[in-house]
């Protein structure tokens, strides 16, 4: 039987165990959360309704206006906004390995849907029934089916019936790299710590015996009280000295490693390390091609994922070729002007969108004539090209109509 909840690993070489609280602690980890999470979660799901087109027995598909399509949109349940909800279905995925959505009906209708909190759920392979237990959203169900769930899984390692987090497999380089800043910490706290041996003055006394051992302890105890406190001067008896030391070779190497641990995370939760802020000698253009791979690679299959399981849940099998459940990729690209620029320079010239689709989706009033669909043609009117298959009259560049009797000088050539 497995819990869901916080997967719980041990780094073999950092002694740490390692759990969301402790990982989050970790710069690059929270960075790589911030990051999936908040672009999925800004992306927007919605639904969506196919309409039937003015034009032949063709078919679009536009944002419904249902319930259910405010729910995906808007507010899932009564604690959550869209965003929020998106954001913590994707950190519990990540942080847990399973995300579990529990949709709530009055009189057949969907009224909520839950994100149930972790360890909220007992799932059994060998079971049908899952056992749903939250105090959180006070819902109580042991006899759950799976398809009653909507479940958003991580990689799994049972044939997809439960999903590992992904701090189970980064464990190792989340501990290294948890401890390494604990060690940072330990080195510059209170400043620039001193570091070095008491000894005892060979010149004044020889040898060491249990007192003087016993004496060195304490007084080494003492400086190092003093030093932590940020103490500028502080005693040493006369018969024993300082001797200072370096920050030694394990140290360097402790500090250089960092980079590498942070490549590693970046590999760990699929995240180019760009975008966590490592050091890169990346130019514009190779920031972009990092945007790209980061959808396609990254992105793109865990929203279908996420999509194929709102629709396989929420929308019954009779109405499947009627509704789809998309995020809006759209949204990804927003802040890069010139990007948007040239998309909609391409699609307006294409005909794919009319200057007024274009003033909607900026948030911009309609304006006259902007409803007309053109094509790259010196930008003319789409009619002017081809009407249901008949072709216009050919035009000379001055404008009147050709005519095959007359030469280009204007006179007629069967005239004699």
């Amino acid at each position: 039987m497995i819990i869901s909840g916080s997967e719980v690993g041990s780094g073999a070489q950092s002694d740490v165990t390692i759990n969301d609280e402790v990982a989050t602690k970790v710069a690059a980890v929270k960075r790589c959360l911030q990051i999936k999470c908040g672009t999925v979660a800004s992306l927007g799901l919605n639904l969506l309704k196919r309409q039937k087109a003015s034009i032949d027995d063709r078919y679009y598909f536009e944002e419904d206006t249902s319930d259910l399509a405010w729910l995906l949109s808007h507010r899932p349940n009564d604690k959550m906004s869209a965003y929020d909800f998106l954001f913590n279905m994707i950190y519990l995925k990540e942080m847990t390995g399973n995300s579990y959505i529990y949709p709530l009906y009055e009189g057949g209708e969907i009224k909520q849907l839950i994100l149930l909190s972790p360890n909220s759920v007992t799932e059994d392979k060998e079971n049908l029934y899952l056992d749903v237990h939250d105090t959180v959203n006070n819902i109580y169900n042991s006899q759950c089916l799976r398809s009653d769930l909507i479940i958003i899984r991580n990689m799994s390692m049972d044939g997809g019936y439960t999903g590992i987090s992904t701090l189970h497999f980064a464990a190792n380089t989340i501990g290294i790299s948890y401890k390494t800043d604990q060690q940072q910490k330990s080195m510059f706290t209170p400043g620039s710590m001193l570091r070095g041996f008491i000894t005892g003055d060979s010149a004044v006394q020889q040898g060491f015996g249990r007192l003087q051992d016993k004496q060195l302890k304490d007084v080494s105890a003492q400086i190092r009280t003093a030093i932590r406190s940020g103490s500028w001067l502080n005693y040493l008896p006369g018969t024993m000295k300082y001797v200072p030391t370096g920050i030694s070779a394990a140290d360097m190497q402790l500090l250089e490693s960092k980079k590498f641990t942070v490549a590693e995370i970046c590999r760990f939760f699929d995240v180019p390390p760009e975008q966590v802020f490592q050091e890169t000698s990346t130019n514009y253009k190779g920031s972009e091609n990092s945007q790209t791979v980061f959808m396609t690679s990254t992105l793109i299959p865990m929203l279908r994922q996420i999509e194929n399981e709102f629709e396989d849940k929420l929308i019954p099998r009779s109405m499947a070729k009627k509704y789809r459940v998309r995020f809006n990729l759209d949204n990804y690209y927003q802040s890069d002007i010139t990007s948007k620029a040239n998309y909609y320079q391409k699609m307006v010239q294409s005909g794919a969108l009319t200057p007024n689709e274009v003033r909607e989706q900026e948030g911009r009033a309609p304006i006259e004539g902007g409803d007309e669909v053109f094509i790259s043609c010196n930008v003319a009117p789409i009619t002017s090209a081809k009407i249901k298959g008949e072709t216009q009259p050919a035009v000379q560049p001055n404008g009147p109509q050709a005519d095959p009797n007359k030469s280009l000088d204007g006179k007629n050539q069967n005239t004699k």
